[in-house]
């Protein structure tokens, strides 16, 4: 099968009829889909606890000390993906924050990292700041996400920052109705999909 590289970077969305409850109505940003295979992150995954206490929870308890008024403490963490659900990593706009070791570039205005120094940053920041942060992510082996693609699993959109961005829990509905013109019943699969 040949191989798109237009699917990254971009969305996917899946399919209404996807059945896997790790992705039912996700929309998940890719960063890479080539010949190693892809990578993206579910980024209306379900809420976990807030960055201030996933902090907490870990080693990086002392970042708190220094950035305990800062507003990205709120925000809550979500389900990125299955794969290393403990891995941290932050979804944010290159053009507010700039750029980090590591980072994985979505598009020209958006970036992905696990480097620690851009939560640092966002905490530093006395407004808040649009970004993600996402615990484990998606990953598809070579060929499997084009396959699942062609099968009809995902439906392949168009990056739009603002609708990652704006919590809408109708994340997915809006994400459709965007890149189809209409709700999701205009997209169906009978063949589901995984990561």
């Amino acid at each position: 099968m040949a191989l798109s590289s237009s699917l990254a970077p971009g969305l996917i969305l899946a399919s209404g009829q996807l059945g896997d409850p790790f992705f039912e109505k996700s929309v998940i940003v890719l960063a890479r889909h080539d010949e190693r295979g892809s990578i993206g992150w579910v980024v209306n995954g379900r809420r976990l606890a807030s960055v201030r206490d996933i902090l907490k929870a870990t080693a990086l308890a002392g970042e708190l000390d220094q950035y305990s008024h800062s507003p990205a403490l709120e925000y809550p963490a979500r389900f990125g993906g299955p794969v290393e659900r403990a891995s941290g990593w932050v979804l944010y706009r290159r053009s507010e924050l700039g750029s980090f070791e590591g980072e994985m570039p979505i598009g020209d205005d958006l970036g992905i990292t696990t480097h620690l120094e851009a939560l640092r940053t966002l905490l530093r920041s006395p407004q808040p700041r649009d970004f993600l942060f996402l615990l484990g992510y998606a990953g598809w082996g070579p060929d499997q996400l084009q396959i699942e693609v062609a099968e009809g699993a995902w439906l392949p959109a168009a990056v739009n920052a603002s609708l990652l961005f704006s919590g809408d829990e109708r994340m997915w509905e809006l994400a459709y109705d965007e890149n189809l013109g209409g709700g999701v019943g205009a997209f169906t699969s009978t063949r589901g999909g995984s990561a």
